[in-house]
């Protein structure tokens, strides 16, 4: 469906999360993620404390309220007793610390003459402490902002952070993390709210990626990610957290937008419907169910498990409705249940005959006094789950009264929608760092702080320095970091060879072959024997394939004919093929010496000698 996004209301601004390639943030562990060694097991459990306005954030009481169980995974060389919270923080990594400053100055805000660390509580496990370190590195200034092609967008803020840990799975009540991630240099940029539609969304997260891989920051899957808020007249500021595929992010923003939309459809609903504020009614109804023939249920009572229902008066129909493409309002209650533990609900919008629990909801209905626009859901779980994820999905129901609700929700990247995370998290969740000292900012250390080559002008100069189209820089500048590396080291090889092998080659083998190969690792083992005069360019091309499908190359194979063996090679496959045209001998010589001489050569001799 077609959105005017501005009729509609729309306003959106992101945060960009981007590690940087240095050592973690306050110790002097590798940021490598390589995860090689299993070294130990920590197991630990959130509670929530009060901030430096004396209250207890929201987000924070919900994950007490959970009561979930956190083991976190440490490895070789990537986490130490700092990541554990069981010794200080080291000093700020001074790389890091250098590049957050020469960012702040690029995109010209104000940094200010002190930086205090602060503490900013993280409640879904994430870290040990139940806080992430994080510092202001610089405020919106006067020209701090974007030029995009619907408007200026103002930078509103730039923090140096710690990353989180990296989720290795779930089970239950448990959540299994790795501590590699954790403590690694994150900077966080922050946009204001005046970008105008998700095609907007997406041109001003690229603008902002493609600025920061000016410095010296990681690359790949996961090593950038967005934050998304977005709102919508009538609705509220929802944030979307952790998206990583840019090329859907779009999609996601539009997801939200069209969410936020039909919750206030259903809020017009009822109101059409003549509800008004109402009560909870719940109960346990276990007895009910104690002969189901609904295995699910049946099994969870026979493991001293809970049934409780709710009646949700003149919510009839309504859960069937969709909020978003893939996503009905049902699924999007049953998230406040599953928050708590449970594996969802089961409600009279959906068919209950394929549940075989016909008789059992008959008898809720009656026990409710349910009217016809009404509709029944229940929970099964453990009972103290069971009664919170009852109150969860109530609450939330009520909610529907007044609109959208304010909070925190995960990404789906599998269709672009997003879940229920947890409410929005507020001020009370800062408080000061008491064991790093406030740092200095002076006018010596900024007048040091050196702004590297932003990636449009490299772009440039690599199209005019190395006589290349334009869209291969800019795919050189995103994926081949040893490019010009390369050139400096192979000077008998032109660097236009040297850019097609590590990218046009590399696109042509995954057509041809249908496989991906990494070819960093090896491009010094191969472009050296190039170099050296051992190997023809062409055979470079063959070896790339041989890499690809994951063989032992025989490199000797590949080594150059003399002129002599050469001479010799192409004289016999004259005679063996005599009168073709020349045209079918070039193709015939060619297909069997390939990579054995240099093609112009081989052209030549086959001219000469035919």
């Amino acid at each position: 469906m077609d959105i005017d996004y501005e009729k509609l209301g729309f306003k959106a601004g992101i945060e960009i999360h981007q590690e940087l390639n240095t050592r973690k943030l306050f110790c002097s562990c590798s940021s490598g993620m390589e995860e090689k060694k299993l070294c130990s097991s920590t197991t630990r459990k959130m509670r929530a404390v009060a901030g430096e306005t004396g209250k207890v954030d929201l987000a924070s009481a919900y994950e007490q309220f959970r009561d979930r169980e956190f083991i976190y995974h440490a490895f070789e060389n990537e986490a130490c007793l700092v990541e554990l919270d069981e010794e200080p923080p080291h000093k700020v990594d001074e790389e890091a610390f250098r590049i957050a400053l020469g960012v702040g100055k690029l995109l010209k805000l104000k940094l200010p003459d002190t930086i205090c660390v602060m503490r900013k509580t993280v409640t879904d496990g994430s870290a040990v402490s139940g806080f992430q370190r994080t510092m202001l590195v610089g405020l919106e200034g006067k020209d701090s902002f974007l030029e995009t092609s619907k408007g200026k967008v103002k930078v509103l803020q730039l923090n140096l952070e710690e990353d989180a840990c990296k989720i290795i799975k779930k089970e239950g009540n448990k959540v299994y993390y790795s501590l590699s991630r954790l403590g690694i240099p994150l900077l966080e940029i922050g946009t204001d709210p005046s970008i105008k539609d998700p095609e907007h969304v997406k041109e001003t997260a690229l603008q902002i990626g493609t600025l920061l891989r000016s410095f010296n920051v990681k690359r790949g899957i996961g090593t950038i990610r967005q934050d998304v808020n977005v709102s919508i007249r009538e609705g509220a500021r929802i944030e979307v957290k952790g998206w990583q595929d840019l090329k859907k992010l779009e999609e996601l923003v539009r997801n939200e937008a069209l969410r936020q939309h039909n919750l206030i459809e259903i809020k017009n609903e009822l109101k059409n419907r003549k509800l008004k504020e109402f009560k909870k009614t719940s109960e346990d109804v276990t007895s009910i169910f104690k002969e189901t023939k609904f295995r699910v249920v049946s099994e969870l009572i026979k493991n001293k498990g809970s049934v409780y229902a709710l009646l949700l008066p003149k919510f009839s129909g309504l859960l069937k409705r969709e909020v978003c493409p893939g996503k009905t309002f049902g699924k999007e209650l049953s998230e406040y249940a599953k928050a708590y533990g449970t594996k969802g609900m089961i409600h009279t919008d959906e068919d209950i005959k394929k549940y075989n629990l016909d008789t059992e909801f008959k008898q809720l209905r009656k026990k409710f006094n349910a009217k016809e626009d009404d509709l029944v859901l229940i929970i099964a779980e453990k009972k103290e789950i069971s009664e919170k994820a009852i109150d969860a999905v109530y609450e939330r129901a009520l909610y529907c009264l007044k609109g959208v609700p304010e909070e925190t929700r995960t990404p789906n990247h599998n269709n672009a929608t997003s879940s229920y995370a947890r409410p929005l998290p507020g001020a009370h969740r800062l408080y000061p760092e008491t064991d790093i000292p406030n740092i200095k900012i002076t006018k010596k250390l900024l007048d040091s702080i050196e702004i590297p080559e932003l990636v449009s002008d490299k772009v440039a100069r690599f199209v005019k320095q190395y006589k290349i189209d334009e869209a291969t820089a800019k795919e050189l500048i995103r994926k081949v970091q040893k490019f010009e590396e390369l050139v400096k080291k192979y000077k008998n090889i032109e660097p236009k060879f040297i850019a097609h092998s590590t990218t046009t080659a590399l696109k042509e083998i995954q057509k041809r072959h249908g496989k991906d190969l990494d070819f960093e690792p090896h491009a010094d083992f191969v472009l050296e024997k190039l170099d050296n005069g051992e190997i023809s360019k062409e055979a470079v091309f063959e070896i790339q394939v041989e890499l690809a499908h994951g063989r032992d190359v025989d490199y000797s194979k590949y080594n150059l004919m003399s002129d002599k063996e050469l001479e010799s090679e192409i004289k016999k496959i004259f005679s063996e093929n005599k009168g073709l045209p020349l045209n079918a001998m070039i193709g015939k010589v060619m297909g069997k010496l390939r990579g054995k001489a240099d093609g112009k050569k081989i052209v030549e001799l086959v001219k000469k000698l035919s």
